[in-house]
Parts: C-alpha cells; structure tokens; sequence
C-alpha cells in the first residue's frame, strides 16, 4: 500500500508525498524497534525480579544455616578447650565423667564447609549475571569469593583430627552413632593428645571465624536485595 502510494506520487512528481511517505516508513520502523526495545526490557525485568526473589529465598537459609553452624563450631571450640583445661589442671579424672565424654565427643567435630550458592553458579553459567543491580552483583562475588578462599581449612582440620593417634588412643567412640558419641576415654592417655587437642582448637577457630566472615557476606547478599525491593514498591 505504502510502496504504491510512493510510486504514484514519483511518476507524479509529488514530492511533497514522497517526502510523506518516506517519514511515515521511517516513522514505522523507529516505533517497530521502540515496542521491540520496551518489550524486550519488560522481559529482562520481570526476570531479573524473578531472580531477585530465588537469591533472597537460598540467602534466607544460607544466612540460617551459617548460623546454627556458627554456633555449633563455637559449641566444638569451647569443649576442645574445656578438655585442655582440664588436662592442664589435672583435673580429667576428678571431672564428671559423663560431662568429660560430652566434651571429647564434641573435640571431634570441624563442621562442614558452607555450601556455595546455587543461584549465583546458574546465572554465570547463564551469563544472566549483568541482569542484576551492581551492588548485588558484588555483594554475590563477595560471598563466594569467602567461601573458596577458606576451602582449604575443612580438609586440613579434618586431616589433622583424622591423624591424631594419640587422641584416638585416649578415647573410644562409638562409630555406630550418628555423632560418634564417646563410649569410654583413658584419664592417663588423655594428656598425650594435648598438642594435638591444641592445634585442633585453633582449627576450631580458625572455622568459626570463617563461618562468621561469611555469614556476615550473606547478610550484606540480603542488604543489597532490601534496597531494590523497595525501590521497586509504588
């Protein structure tokens, strides 16, 4: 139709309708890549808010469970050093023996690496990552960032635990628990595993530390949401 009219108006040396109908085809395709762009943007939107809300709800329970395993390092912390103390004061046998098992049951733990987010892996390997306000975006690569940096130290401590003979030969532990509960322990061969007992309480720390560094990365994941979310409010 609009190629008819423009060749009509050139045999007929009208240019004024030329001129018209080149700016009404121009004018149609600068609104055509218009509705395309906004369209395209609404799109990116909607799935960058969609992502938004998936970060928030594993940050949620990234930022419990760091938690509950932040308190339970310091709970592994303190009974390694309860039962350094009480080897230094000579005090192991004089010590409710019941309370004593609590704490070597205790000694053996080193927790367990947090886990990377999921969310953050998937939208790198999507490349969807530039979907995401700036600060979010460094506040992600920050907390995994925390998390492989510390990597090293779970294997370390567990190797260190796993090769101390003297405190395996001071203590018996009941490998068909769950938690490898302490059956029996030696009051004369417990205060050969001291050293060893030492290192593994710096472990202890050395973890809680880092658990608390990373809860506080997913914490500020969380901040960097808040913002957003109200300023996407009406």
């Amino acid at each position: 139709m609009i190629l008819a009219r423009l060749s009509s108006a050139i045999k007929e040396q009208n240019w004024f309708a030329v001129v018209l109908e080149f700016i009404i085809v121009i004018a149609g395709v600068v609104i055509g890549f218009q509705i395309t762009a906004w369209n395209s943007e609404r799109a990116e939107d909607a799935r960058a808010s969609m992502l938004i809300e998936r970060i928030e709800e594993e940050f949620r329970v990234l930022e419990t469970s760091l938690s509950d395993y932040e308190r339970l390092l310091a709970s592994y912390e303190a009974a390694s050093e309860n039962v350094i103390a009480a080897i230094r004061n000579d005090t192991v046998s004089t010590t409710d023996p019941a309370l004593m098992r609590d704490w070597l049951g205790l000694t053996r733990h080193v927790g367990r690496p947090p886990a990377r987010s999921a969310i953050f892996a998937e939208m790198i390997a999507s490349g969807e990552l530039s979907l995401l306000p700036e600060a979010l975006r460094t506040a992600l690569a920050e907390f995994d960032q925390e998390i492989q940096r510390n990597a090293y130290l779970w294997p370390e401590a567990a190797s260190h635990l796993t090769g101390s003979t003297a405190l395996f030969d001071a203590v018996e532990y009941n490998s068909l628990s769950a938690d490898h509960d302490v059956t029996s322990f030696d009051p004369n061969l417990l205060p050969l595993a001291e050293s060893d007992l030492e290192a593994l309480v710096i472990y202890q720390g050395a973890l809680r530390i880092t658990y608390e560094r990373i809860l506080g990365s997913a914490r500020e994941v969380l901040a960097a949401i808040e913002p957003d979310q109200g300023g996407a409010m009406p």
